[in-house]
């Protein structure tokens, strides 16, 4: 299970570009024991501690005296609701430790993983959780016991759910930035998201393999009209002087949904291509991706039809992404071959 666990770590960071790491947390009731002593130095909040080991990957393993946040001594169930009001909370009330560890490095399977994310990191991680599926993602949240709607709601309801965060959170406890808001969910919804990400990096990006062989006819001429050609599991083309390769990837359910657009660049050699990658790979922004191949680099934006402002049945809508996707890599290579060559930025 460890070596699933660091995958699913590996592979989400690097699709949404994740700075820091995947948290996993277990709760010990009763009994409940765990290999290794990661004790804080002194009493912190619930909060603080997760943030701390996302970004500095530090673990934990603390009881109740080392809980400084009322409101978590509740939502972790190291006591019962009895003198504060709060949604969620992990009953009953039997919790004996609390260990908070990098997904990687977790030693136990945990109930819940949490993701620290900024709003375009959750939307492309909605995406994914969306494969297949007809009902829209839905999440609770108050602005208040933050730690009762990312942590106990998944813990006790067994779904998914997020958290714009809380006061204490942001300014009391800990030091959560403006932009950054917590996904909580069971391992299982990580498990599976690292799977689906899996599957759209096989065959161009499509989700569950499909060919292109059975697009209706209405969109293939809308293709030809803006200048493509069908091939055999894709469409190519010429744009701006770029040879352009187009997937239409289709969800869990068949559907075309999902689209996987592919610029390559030829680099003056294979030293270059590498550097440029090692440049570009930390800075480029979801959905766009770069994979280095000997002198050619790969550069790819794979997003819903809607993400991109695409209809499949109007080729200027077709078009027009596919200009922005060229014109937003240019601009990156234009500024990481600068770097390269020249030494200054």
């Amino acid at each position: 299970m460890q070596v699933i666990l660091r995958n699913v770590d590996e592979v989400l960071r690097s699709y949404l570009g994740l700075k820091y790491h995947l948290v996993g947390v277990k709760l010990m009731r009763n009994d409940g024991n765990v290999r290794g002593s990661f004790q804080p130095k002194m009493p912190m909040a619930f909060c603080q501690m997760v943030r701390m080991t996302s970004t500095n990957g530090d673990s934990f393993l603390y009881g109740s005296d080392y809980e400084r946040c009322p409101a978590a001594k509740v939502v972790l169930g190291f006591r019962g609701l009895k003198y504060i009001k709060i949604d969620y909370g992990v009953m009953p009330p039997e919790t004996n430790k609390v260990l908070i560890s990098p997904l990687n490095e977790i030693s136990d399977v945990p109930e819940v993983v949490l993701a620290i994310l900024t709003p375009k990191q959750m939307m492309d991680l909605t995406v994914i959780l969306q494969a297949g599926k007809d009902a829209p993602f839905s999440a609770e949240f108050k602005g208040e016991h933050a730690c009762a709607e990312f942590f106990a709601k998944p813990y006790m309801e067994g779904k998914p759910d997020m958290s714009l965060l809380c006061n204490g959170a942001r300014e009391i406890y800990s030091d959560f930035r403006d932009d950054e808001i917590i996904f909580g969910a069971p391992v299982e919804v990580y498990i599976q998201a690292a799977e689906t990400i899996e599957r759209i990096t096989k065959i161009g990006g499509a989700l569950c393999g499909c060919r292109t062989s059975d697009i209706p006819f209405d969109i293939i001429n809308e293709f030809e009209k803006i200048g493509f050609s069908k091939g055999t599991d894709y469409f190519f083309g010429k744009f701006n002087g770029h040879n352009i390769r187009l997937y239409l990837n289709k969800d869990l359910n068949g559907r075309m949904k999902f689209i996987t657009i592919h610029l390559p660049v030829r680099m003056p050699s294979e030293e270059i291509a590498e550097r440029v990658t090692e440049q570009l790979s930390p800075s480029l922004p979801r959905p766009y991706f770069i994979n280095n191949r000997g002198y050619w680099l790969d550069f790819t934006v794979r997003a819903s039809e809607g993400a991109l402002g695409i209809d499949l049945f109007d080729g200027l809508t077709v078009k027009t992404a596919i200009e922005k996707f060229i014109e937003k890599i240019t601009q990156y290579l234009s500024k990481a071959k600068r770097i390269d060559l020249d030494g200054e930025d």
